[in-house]
């Protein structure tokens, strides 16, 4: 006696699955066939199916124009951090290097200001650049100075007032100094924007110019 059996919705699904061309062969069933449309009226399976691939083709133009959004955004910052190399490698002096990084950063990397920070140079009047203790820094930027790790992100209020003194600066990226391997200061963008320089933002091109300003540092 042969046992019987149900038919269940997951068999349906899988046969058609592997059966895509099922509708084509029985063209009649699929006149039969309607679904619900969001405004309550039934449509037609092919109709439905032009909705679905209209929505696909949507979201994947969608997509497609914010990849080129990002890719025109990475290309003018790319241009942009190159000219700021060629400038930097012309400077003579730490100064230079303070001055080219300050104008060049906030007139054209949407940079509010520019902090570079050093552990093992001293200042006097006239120097531009920020003198902190080692211990100072590796309490406030432990990623930079020990793990040579560049980052972002609102950071806590002494810590941009360590930078900025009394500005309103809200988010901090960080680029780390390095000399022989080990952290000797740190480069800080400000932004008065809280969620300019937030933590899951890339820090690539940060890394770049930190990498150029340390190699920088060893010929000064």
């Amino acid at each position: 006696m042969l046992e019987s059996f149900e038919i269940t919705e997951n068999d349906v699904v899988r046969y058609l699955k592997q059966h895509p061309g099922f509708f084509e062969d029985h063209p009649n069933l699929l006149k039969k066939l309607h679904l619900r449309h969001d405004s309550g009226e039934a449509i037609s399976l092919i109709e439905r199916q032009n909705q679905i691939l209209r929505k696909e083709n949507t979201d994947l133009i969608d997509r497609l124009n914010r990849f080129i959004h990002v890719a025109q955004r990475n290309d003018k910052l790319f241009l942009n951090l190159q000219t700021l190399v060629l400038k930097l490698l012309a400077c003579r002096s730490l100064n230079d290097i303070c001055k080219t990084l300050n104008t060049e950063l906030t007139e054209r990397f949407d940079v509010d200001q520019v902090q570079v920070v050093m552990c093992h140079r001293l200042t006097t009047d006239g120097d531009m650049w920020l003198y902190c203790d080692t211990n100072t820094l590796q309490t406030h930027f432990p990623a930079a100075m020990r793990d040579a790790r560049n980052e972002c992100g609102e950071f806590t209020e002494q810590t941009r007032h360590l930078l900025f003194a009394d500005t309103d600066i809200q988010s901090l990226a960080v680029g780390a100094l390095t000399k022989d391997d080990k952290g000797v200061g740190v480069i800080a963008l400000g932004s008065k924007d809280a969620k300019h320089f937030r933590s899951g933002t890339d820090t690539l091109f940060l890394g770049h110019l930190a990498m150029v300003v340390s190699q920088l540092l060893l010929t000064l």
